[in-house]
């Protein structure tokens, strides 16, 4: 029963350099500049995690000197369309050589700029710098003029919700400066957003071949194959990067996926037990590896301990449709049937057809107790959500059962 493979629902993190496409009105509401802990001003770009009062996430780039403008559009919506009050929390983590992580929260309120300054914390630890690691913004000296532009009017055309004319200035940076390797990050990151799986893996594959030691263009390349279920190759690209650039913490939840894809269960579990201990983890980063070590610990029976897991994540997240449909599981395992009819109803309210395991799960626990009106109705909607499910033939024989014990044929 448990032996299904659900792919979460929820937030996921993705390394991006680009905003989320949606359209801005008006002027921007402000902005933030970091400063380094000896007080000067960064000399390269700085990569943060901005997490919303929802518990959304993005992770996104300042410029190279350290400031990021808000867009209008940053300013979420109220229930019916109405402006409202959002609180962000940003987090700088350490580069392991000149500061410590960093964070720091702020209001932006409709009509209100706020412009936040935000001092680096020092370095505490030993500086060991990795060898591998590459500044980019050190190889934009030798980006021509005419790529730098195209690139930079793909970037406002992101901000702006304009994805064709981005998906066409970021081509047409590439095809000036072939070697760009921020363009042809992006670009594939963009196609990753669009859901062009094959485009974005053959963009990102070409930034790493151009320069591997660049990490972020190999980090969305083991996220697109992950998207494509090519786990293995994914583990095999996280894991070589999670070994070079150990400080790099955004590779541990898509090195998780892979690696529990691929039954490599103890690995993953016990790469999501170490995430978990470190203190300056997000809040949205905790939700997604309490509910990935949930699922671990479904899938090697260890019901009660799974459970424990993917409560914590359903707390964190609540909002999460995935989440309470492994707890759902979970339950049904430990024969809490009232408690996992909750969580399974509670799934498929927040995801629908998305969700249609849950009415699976429904069909299973509901012709356990002998309700089997109910367990018919849960297996016919859960064909309805997933006509193409590798069970269907199975499922419609059990309805068929069904039906005549109802005496519905």
């Amino acid at each position: 029963m448990l032996g299904l493979k659900y792919r979460r629902c929820g937030c996921a993190v993705l390394i991006s350099l680009l905003l989320a496409a949606v359209v801005a009105h008006g002027q921007a509401p402000g902005a933030i500049q970091i400063i380094m802990p000896d007080g000067n001003l960064p000399a390269r770009e700085l990569r943060f995690t901005l997490t919303r009062d929802d518990g959304r996430i993005e992770t996104m780039f300042t410029d190279a000197k350290g400031k990021f403008q808000f867009t209008r559009d940053m300013i979420g919506e109220g229930g019916r369309g109405a402006v409202r009050e959002v609180e962000y929390t940003m987090t700088v983590e350490s580069d392991g050589r000149s500061f410590d992580t960093t964070s720091a929260s702020f209001r932006i309120m409709p009509n209100t700029p706020v412009y936040s300054t935000v001092f680096l914390k020092p370095y505490t630890g030993n500086a060991t710098p990795p060898a591998s690691v590459v500044n980019v913004a050190n190889l934009e000296t030798r980006v021509p003029a005419e790529a730098r532009t195209a690139y930079e009017q793909a970037m406002k055309a992101v901000g702006q919700g304009q994805v064709e004319a981005a998906l066409g200035n970021l081509k047409r940076a590439v095809q000036l400066y072939p070697q760009y390797l921020r363009a042809l990050n992006d670009l594939g990151v963009l196609y990753l957003k669009l859901n062009r799986l094959d485009e974005a893996a053959e963009t990102l594959r070409q930034a790493v071949k151009i320069n591997k030691r660049f990490p972020y263009p190999r980090l969305n390349l083991g996220v697109v194959l992950n998207r494509q279920g090519k786990y293995k190759e994914a583990a095999d690209v996280l894991g070589a990067l999670r070994k070079e650039e150990p400080t790099l913490a955004d590779v541990r939840l898509p090195y998780a996926e892979s690696l529990a894809s691929t039954g490599r269960l103890a690995e993953a579990k016990q790469l999501l037990t170490d995430m978990l201990a470190d203190k300056t983890l997000t809040t949205p980063a905790q939700a997604e590896a309490h509910f990935r070590l949930g699922a671990v610990l479904n899938r090697e029976e260890h019901y009660l301990e799974a459970a424990t897991e993917l409560e914590q994540a359903a707390k964190l997240e609540p909002n999460s449709p995935a989440a309470h449909l492994q707890l759902g599981g979970a339950l049904m395992q430990l024969k809490r049937p009232a408690e996992a009819e909750r969580e399974l109803l509670r799934a498929y309210e927040l995801g629908g057809s998305t969700s249609g395991p849950a009415q699976l799960l429904l069909g299973q626990l509901y012709y356990m107790q002998a309700k089997y009106d109910a367990s018919l109705r849960a297996f016919e909607q859960y064909l309805k959500d997933v006509p193409n499910a590798p069970n269907a033939e199975q499922i419609k024989s059990t309805i068929e059962r069904l039906k005549a014990a109802l005496g519905k044929q």
